[in-house]
């Protein structure tokens, strides 16, 4: 496996299934892409997702499933039937389209638990054979790291900061992103983070 990050905007999504697995496969992309769920009922956690959906009764037959996801970029399996979804999986291999599979043979992509801030994403995976060590170390890091998207800000201005100066903004950079104090001050605002950096090591 090899973890990429892509950008969705304007993409289309594909998912069959309206389960509760598909109603969190919609929720992970429907702020970015353009979802569309096909299937012949819908749980209710997808029925107020602003995403499109449509009744339909999924079959076997892969050449109605290539039909509808010619124009797509990512398909989704989450029917409850593995043998759909390895007809789904099978159309998306015959377009050449990159297909998840929830439950049934494996297809190309795993989606991974994912951390996300305004500056960041962080994603964990254990090749969705047991989600829920994902999920344990998402929460680890988000522990450890509550607030990423002001280390960031913190990051991008002790570059700015100290790039022209003979402090070394490289040895600034590197101690004191790791500095358990410069946390701390970080937690109570970021001006009060940049006076600790300052004060600290731009000496």
């Amino acid at each position: 496996m090899i973890p990429l990050m892509i950008d969705f905007t304007g993409k289309k999504v594909i998912i069959f299934g309206g389960g509760a697995v598909g109603a969190r496969k919609a929720r992970y992309f429907m702020d970015e892409a353009e979802v569309l769920v096909y299937s012949r009922s819908f749980h209710a956690d997808l029925l107020d997702l602003p995403v499109f959906k449509q009744e339909m009764t999924l079959v076997r037959d892969i050449s109605p499933i290539c039909s509808l996801i010619r124009d797509s970029e990512l398909v989704i399996a989450a029917t409850s039937d593995p043998e759909i979804n390895a007809s789904i999986r099978d159309a998306c291999r015959k377009e050449g389209i990159l297909c998840n599979v929830a439950a049934g043979p494996a297809g190309d992509v795993v989606l991974p638990a994912k951390i996300c801030g305004k500056r960041y994403t962080i994603g964990i995976s254990t090749h969705g054979s047991v989600p829920a060590v994902s999920r344990l170390i998402r929460e680890q890091v988000e522990e450890l790291l509550p607030n990423p998207d002001a280390l960031i800000d913190l990051g991008d201005w002790i570059r700015s900061e100290f790039r022209n100066t003979n402090a070394g903004y490289d040895r600034i950079l590197h101690d004191a992103l790791r500095d358990p104090r410069t946390h701390a001050e970080l937690s109570a605002g970021l001006d009060q983070a940049k006076r600790y950096v300052r004060e600290q090591y731009a000496t």
